[in-house]
């Protein structure tokens, strides 16, 4: 039996996705313990739970920090399903792979 009045608390699962180096685990870290951390690149991924707040409620974000390596990218896709938001992180420095991370940007936003 559950408890009169209680509530479920709303839940989302985000994806961080970007070129490799980009910062999506640098920006994870600093998002959940508001710390700068030193990274290794991501092999594979990385996931987190985030409490965040919506309005005066609060709503729990898994956060999935999927590598950005050549060989990941094309798993990309595989993350998608049930994802409420995507963040997609791109490293303004890296003018070389500028062209590259917005077509990659433009492809992530394809859902299917």
């Amino acid at each position: 039996m559950g408890h009169s009045g209680s509530r479920h608390k709303p839940e989302a699962r985000i994806l961080l996705l970007g070129l490799d180096g980009a910062g999506k685990s640098t920006l994870l870290y600093k998002l959940k313990y508001n710390e700068d951390f030193h990274t290794v690149p991501t092999i594979g991924f990385n996931v987190e739970m985030i409490e965040a707040k919506k309005n005066k409620d609060k709503i729990t974000l898994t956060v999935w920090d999927v590598g950005g390596q050549v060989k990941m990218r094309a798993h990309w896709r595989n993350f998608y399903q049930d994802t409420a938001g995507i963040v997609f992180v791109v490293d303004s420095s890296d003018i070389k792979h500028l062209d590259m991370a917005k077509s990659y940007v433009h492809n992530a936003t394809k859902f299917g």
